[in-house]
């Protein structure tokens, strides 16, 4: 396959782990002659847009989104979308439930994924999902960049923590494990409880239950899990269509970072963890949780054993070293697309310029219509207009004069 430069504009609504990930992604891709360039999409312009560069929208939904694309359609330029959540299906009313369930956001959502030469994913499911809406979707592996983990020290402690990362929107899937903290804490005299980003349902912190905020960015974010020395990592997910179409986030992050880990038995920790092996799967209920929590806590001997194994498991099959090959061939089947049918961007983001002119035009000549016919009913309309029309007639008049 060729190796020339690939040139890559990365499109982001806003700074977030996913496209803190994409963006780790892309630099171990630079080995294979590729480059980026990283604009919010709100900053968008047509000088971004080369005519052999290759957009990739990441979990891109806004309104204004739908002009850019529409512009790369008719231009047959094509152009790639990454999404890592169904958010069809989100169940939540959290700000990014909200905002995914806000119809011009699933129009914009729904015609970037049905227009982009590829929809990449790491779910099988979700790549499923999205075939209807005609999607192209690839499903390529996820990955981990152990670099934002080099030379993390686990903090010496007698305590045996208990641990969860993640975003405030998990916040209902901690409703599988609130009923088991205090049973932990009361059969466990050196348990301590450390949540960080979200907090069970009335749950107070204090001495043995811990909060800390969300990290600034992402290699923050996993440099904490490294160094709190958790003995148990907790991945508890709700059973439903947007949960099994995520990736098996916890289970990298905890396994490159040495903590063994409890996860919901469900798509996708089911597809990814060896159950006693690199991991311990259980299902919804209170009694399978405890146990399986107070198994790893009895058992530092164990605790080792599954640590080891998954982080053997997590650096060999995600390692974002590993996997940037396949994301990269990826990219260049899409360019090589290109290659073969030059696209006409130049002319079709002036066709748009052109449309939205007259669009504006249309809109203001409406408004002053209304305002007329509000003041003086149709006898006025028809005197403005009368005098709109006159007006050039009757200075072309006077420049033919003047000659």
């Amino acid at each position: 396959m060729d190796h020339a430069d690939l040139s890559i504009l990365l499109v982001i609504e806003g700074e977030i782990a996913t496209t803190q990930l994409i963006e780790q992604l892309l630099k171990a891709c630079g080995r294979f002659g590729v480059r980026y360039q990283k604009v919010h999409l709100a900053s968008l312009t047509f000088r971004h847009l080369g005519n052999a560069t290759i957009p990739l929208f990441v979990r891109c939904g806004d309104p204004g989104l739908r002009r850019w694309i529409e512009i790369l359609h008719r231009a047959h330029h094509p152009y790639l979308y990454y999404i890592d959540d169904n958010f069809w299906e989100l169940l939540d009313d959290s700000p990014v439930g909200q905002y995914y369930r806000d119809p011009d956001v699933r129009r914009s959502l729904e015609l970037a994924v049905s227009h982009a030469d590829q929809v990449l994913t790491n779910s099988e499911i979700l790549a499923s999902y999205l075939k209807r809406f005609g999607s192209r979707a690839r499903v390529l592996p996820a990955f981990f960049d152990f670099g934002l983990i080099e030379g993390c020290i686990p903090e010496p402690t007698p305590e045996i923590r208990i641990g969860f990362a993640g975003s405030a929107t998990r916040a209902a899937d901690l409703e599988l494990i609130r009923p088991i903290i205090q049973p932990v804490l009361d059969r466990i005299p050196n348990a301590v409880f450390e949540f960080c980003g979200a907090m069970p349902r009335d749950i107070e912190p204090g001495r043995r239950i811990r909060f800390f905020g969300h990290a600034a960015s992402y290699a923050d974010f996993l440099r904490f899990q490294a160094e709190r020395n958790w003995a148990i990592g907790l991945a508890p997910l709700r059973d439903h269509p947007a949960n099994r179409a995520k990736t098996n986030n916890k289970y990298r992050e905890y396994g490159a970072c040495g903590i063994p880990g409890v996860y919901s038995d469900i798509p996708p920790y089911r597809d990814s963890v060896e159950p006693g092996i690199t991991g311990l799967l259980v299902d919804a209920s209170a009694e399978a949780w405890l146990s399986a929590i107070l198994l790893l806590a009895s058992r530092p001997d164990e605790r080792m054993r599954i640590s080891t194994q998954a982080e053997h498991d997590v650096r060999n099959k995600y390692s974002v070293v590993n996997v940037s090959r396949a994301w990269e061939y990826c990219m260049r089947e899409t360019l090589a697309k290109l290659r073969r049918c030059p696209s006409h961007l130049k002319r079709a983001y002036l066709r748009d310029l052109v449309s939205l002119e007259l669009s504006q035009g249309l809109r203001t000549l409406w408004s002053q219509v209304r305002d007329a016919y509000s003041k003086g009913g149709v006898r006025m309309v028809l005197s403005k207009t009368g005098r709109r029309v006159r007006l050039p007639f009757i200075k072309e008049l006077g420049q033919r004069g003047s000659r």
